[in-house]
């Protein structure tokens, strides 16, 4: 039984330690496959060149301008070219407009960004050829490694990631007055107070209002619809909130809020620990169909890269997709068949 024993640990030891080099030798292809520090900084300025020669960018978006501009100025201030953008209300607008060009033959936008639906718009884009997919993009910040992993969509890459939070005019309810809870926005004394914005704007907000459904129940959302009032969209809603046509909107993000705040609106937000997100994807217009595939690669490179991120991010409440660890502890992420529920959702909220 002992020599039996001591043969079976020796064969075993066998196994174990050619396992261990089968690994290490597939690590050490893996590290032999990934370029060099050099080999990625003359990818950069290859790039850089191409993308000079082009002289300018178009991007579709459908963020806020605040967050368009901002990213813009940073990238015209590191490489010196120009670029354009044009700001849609909501993800839906962009993709039917992307759509049309794209189904007409003439795409103006060299990249987009756009949240709520973009992982099935690009999905079916990459299919029609009308966008190119990540393993092809041959970016150094993914050549190198330096871009979380997690955040590549195959054809899409998440840059920005904003919790959808409750905002509110300071004018009419004091900080210590805001709900603690989302259930308690149900509460009959809050009637004609809530401004929604409408759901059928973006995909983005099927996502919150599912997760709701999920937490609370469809009886959550009708007594929600009705103590509402409804805005055409995020950005209208919270110049409402501003004049004083309710007391909360939900849901909002951040950056809109801190857009009208900043030019003295009586608005504060709040974040909940149970809450969904906007997440922001960049897809690139595949390089036989854009007009300028050098630029556009290069401003995606530096979206992507730790310093155009936190550009991308530089607001209160903002946070680089490089710094995840700043997640609300419930964070949803969107789940498969989320974006279908969107009729039934919409339709218990009363659009």
């Amino acid at each position: 039984m002992q020599s039996r024993s001591t043969s079976c640990m020796r064969r075993l030891a066998a196994l174990g330690a050619g396992a261990i080099l089968a690994l290490g030798s597939g690590a050490l292809l893996a590290q032999a496959a990934r370029p060099s520090a050099a080999a990625i900084a003359a990818e950069h300025e290859a790039l850089v060149k191409a993308a000079k020669a082009e002289g300018e960018i178009t991007f579709y978006i459908s963020a806020i301008e605040t967050i368009a501009r901002r990213i813009l100025a940073g990238f015209e201030a590191k490489y010196g070219i120009k670029g354009q953008f044009v700001r849609m209300n909501g993800s839906t607008l962009l993709f039917q407009r992307y759509s049309s060009e794209a189904e007409a033959g003439n795409i103006a936008a060299d990249l987009a960004f756009a949240a709520g639906g973009a992982d099935s718009f690009s999905e079916q884009a990459v299919t029609k050829g009308w966008l190119d997919p990540v393993k092809t993009w041959n970016l150094p910040v993914l050549n190198s490694g330096e871009f979380p992993a997690r955040l590549n969509r195959n054809w899409s890459v998440v840059v920005q990631i904003s919790p959808w939070q409750v905002g509110y005019n300071t004018n009419k309810v004091n900080s210590n007055e805001v709900p603690k809870d989302w259930a308690e926005f149900a509460d009959p004394k809050w009637k004609g107070q809530l401004i929604l914005p409408n759901p059928g704007v973006s995909d983005a907000y099927t996502l919150f209002w599912a997760a709701m459904q999920d937490r609370y129940g469809d009886a959550f959302l009708t007594r929600i619809a009705a103590n509402a009032r409804p805005a055409a969209g995020g950005v209208a809603a919270a110049q409402s909130l501003a004049a004083g046509e309710g007391s909360f909107v939900i849901p909002v993000i951040v950056s809109t809020i801190e857009s009208i705040k900043s030019k003295g609106g009586p608005l504060g937000i709040h974040l909940y620990d149970y809450t969904a997100g906007v997440d922001m994807q960049m897809m690139l217009t595949a390089r036989g169909k854009a007009k300028r595939p050098n630029a556009s690669r290069l401003f995606a490179n530096y979206v992507m890269s730790p310093e155009g991120n936190k550009v991308m991010n530089d607001e209160p409440g903002g946070f680089s997709v490089y710094d995840s660890a700043k997640l609300p502890k419930e964070y949803q992420s969107e789940k498969p068949g989320t974006v279908a529920r969107k009729a039934v959702l919409t339709k218990l909220l009363g659009f």
